[in-house]
């Protein structure tokens, strides 16, 4: 008998955090013959191997490749999945035990759904006992990796995940779902732990320019008013970041993000990282664009 579940978990170097995760799936309240885990390593050296041959209480299947990113270990995880549906849980994520009931209620209420569930940063282990206010982490986001639930015939419809987005793959799928007519139902108490302790600021920017670029792709494939709102790359944003981070206040700026400078160091981080966004999303946007943000405010 088949399950009703495919969880498909993409991982790659997070023993530490994996291990968190399998944890808290063997303590979800559904039949285990109910869903299946597909881990799908992705050419770990950190030990994760070892970890996926334990004994885990649960219905584990371990799909191994060379390292080629977590969208294509997504994929070949919707290919082996034995499940009617697919359901994406990261490595780094502590699913809530409810989580595939609230799933599964969903699903038979309102077929032919995508379901998402809210998703919960924590900076560090242990969970909340008490969930805070739900209502604070709806989401819009159509499609989000660590939370979320459909049919697997849909995503083999859609063609799966676009393995040449580093970033915001998930967006683009989601855009190809939107297409065939899969509506999304957000559940608020299908939710999920992310396990996200404090980044350095070097981090933050490097993930900011893979955002910014990642969004500016979408855009070139997808061109449309409400796409380029959704990216953020648009006018109002660049002039607003522009007069805070023009000239010296950009160094201003800077030293605040670092805690050296006159700004409350969290103000001043998230406008350097929204700075480093708009700069990374424009200079893509410009390479077969040349004519995007002539008119805007410049992002030094």
């Amino acid at each position: 008998m088949s399950p009703e579940f495919s969880l498909i978990i993409p991982t790659y170097n997070r023993r530490e955090a994996l291990v968190h995760c399998l944890r808290h799936l063997e303590a979800l309240r559904f039949p285990k013959r109910g869903f299946e885990v597909l881990l799908v390593d992705d050419g770990s050296t950190d030990g994760t191997e070892e970890v996926a041959k334990g004994k885990w209480n649960l219905v584990l299947r371990v799909l191994r490749q060379a390292n080629a990113g977590a969208s294509a270990a997504r994929n070949a995880g919707i290919l082996a999945a034995k499940g009617q549906f697919c359901m994406f849980v990261d490595d780094d994520v502590l699913v809530h035990p409810d989580l595939l009931s609230e799933h599964q209620e969903a699903h038979r209420a309102w077929p032919n759904l995508l379901v998402r569930g809210p998703v919960i940063n924590i900076p560090a282990l242990p969970c909340p006992t008490t969930p805070p206010p739900l209502w604070r982490h709806y989401s819009r986001n159509y499609l989000c990796t660590s939370n979320a639930s459909l049919n697997r015939e849909f995503l083999l419809e859609a063609g799966l995940f676009d393995t040449t987005f580093p970033r915001w793959e998930d967006a683009e799928l989601g855009v190809r779902l939107k297409a065939l007519g899969v509506r999304r139902r957000f559940k608020p108490r299908a939710l999920v732990y992310h396990l996200k302790p404090a980044e350095s600021l070097e981090s933050l920017l490097r993930t900011a320019a893979a955002d910014g670029r990642s969004a500016a792709s979408l855009y070139k494939r997808y061109p449309s008013l409400s796409m380029r709102l959704r990216s953020g790359l648009h006018p109002l944003n660049l002039l607003r970041n522009g007069l805070l981070t023009a000239g010296p206040l950009l160094e201003v700026v800077s030293r605040s993000a670092r805690g050296e400078g006159p700004l409350p160091e969290a103000l001043a981080r998230s406008l350097l990282v929204e700075h480093e966004y708009l700069r990374a999303g424009m200079q893509e946007l410009r390479q077969e664009h040349p004519s995007e943000g002539q008119n805007a405010a410049p992002v030094r």
